[in-house]
């Protein structure tokens, strides 16, 4: 997968590709990370973790619940760069879809547990056959999905990690932090939230988290938080 990486900065650096216009630059980037992401699919997939989407959304356009689509491959490496989950860290995924993130971080860092909440019955038992057909490393083996509301679901006092892709917005964005919140309130510790497409970083700055990181991107964009 590094060999992905030094071709892309290797294009940037093209004299040639420097002198494009902007449209067909942007148009370009996005085609290689089209490439990028399709390669990384299958070598996950031979791993056993099948999570490609998005899937038709069969919520109404208007809601302000979301539906499936899944962390692009790279942001997710540059989100949880290598050392920054530790063995005292518990992970809440909002939004799990098909366990992407859960199951990747769960590979990848010494968690001491990976907690997913997704609303999709049929996502969620996609997460749990991806989890039990995972054939690559497991640094984590306490990974659990549930099919739940994460409106009415109750924040374990452990989570020190929460991280979400844009899953909800407006009123029900509100209505889960107030939840973060209740268990903050119950046991006091520094908390963290990875956000891709941060939408409602105002509510989050309301609700006492400080922005630590702020990347765009022209194809996207994605923030860190802190509280306590």
């Amino acid at each position: 997968m590094q060999a992905l990486e030094r071709l892309r900065v290797a294009w940037r650096n093209t004299e040639a590709v420097q002198s494009l216009p902007r449209r067909v630059l942007v148009l370009s980037e996005w085609a290689l990370r089209k490439f990028e992401e399709g390669a990384l699919d299958g070598h996950y997939r031979r791993q056993g973790l099948d999570t490609a989407g998005p899937d038709s959304d069969e919520l109404d356009a208007s809601s302000e619940l979301r539906g499936y689509v899944p962390t692009d491959w790279r942001v997710l490496r540059k989100i949880f760069p290598p050392g920054s989950i530790g063995p005292d860290d518990v992970l809440l995924e909002y939004g799990s879809g098909k366990g992407r993130v859960s199951v990747w971080a769960a590979s990848r860092f010494p968690l001491r547990r990976v907690i997913g909440v997704e609303l999709d019955p049929d996502s969620t038992a996609a997460a749990q056959a991806n989890l039990e057909k995972w054939r690559g490393p497991r640094r984590c083996n306490d990974v659990v999905f549930t099919c739940a509301d994460a409106r009415e679901f109750e924040v374990p006092d452990d989570v020190t990690i929460v991280y979400l892709f844009n899953p909800f917005m407006g009123e029900a964005f509100t209505e889960v932090f107030d939840k973060v919140a209740a268990s903050l309130a119950r046991k006091p510790r520094a908390l963290r939230v990875a956000y891709f497409y941060p939408i409602m970083h105002s509510a989050l700055i309301d609700a006492g988290f400080t922005l630590e990181r702020l990347h765009r991107h022209e194809l996207y964009a994605w923030a860190t938080y802190r509280i306590g």
